[in-house]
């Protein structure tokens, strides 16, 4: 039973990093066409984000589960080594996990694949979805 509930937490983690991530990815990338005199309205940014949401979520949800999946075991050792702290261990585990990968997709494909990440706000706004991932993974497990 205990397994399941780390399964349904990471699964839980990994919906809500990709969500916000792709929502900041929406926000980012209307913000520049704004910025380019570009007139966008309310509806059209909603629609925007949830076309979003649902066109990134297959292959950016495998790419954020993939992290997290490395980033949430770290964490899960660190904890344990440690045995304080979890909640923030999971939360900067998480963060780490969307910035080290938007780096390393950066490395191989020498392009930010993520367009609302080209700016260092953007990026960080990536890594704060990362990082509510993570504490959101912590919020879910359940204490052993």
């Amino acid at each position: 039973m205990w397994v399941l509930r780390v399964v349904l937490a990471y699964v839980l983690a990994v919906v809500v990093a990709t969500v916000l991530g792709a929502v900041a990815h929406t926000q980012f990338v209307l913000a520049r066409l704004t910025g380019l005199g570009v007139d966008i309205s309310l509806g059209e940014r909603l629609s925007t984000t949830l076309h979003d949401i649902v066109g990134m979520a297959p292959l950016f949800g495998a790419i954020v589960g993939a992290g997290f999946i490395v980033a949430l075991s770290a964490g899960a050792l660190v904890f344990k080594l440690a045995g304080v702290q979890r909640t923030l261990i999971y939360t900067v585990a998480g963060a780490v996990s969307l910035g080290v990968t938007l780096l390393v997709m950066n490395f191989i494909f020498e392009i930010t694949a993520i367009a609302g990440a080209r700016s260092t706000l953007g990026f960080l706004a990536q890594m704060a979805a990362g990082a509510i991932g993570g504490l959101t993974f912590a919020k879910a497990l359940p204490a052993r």
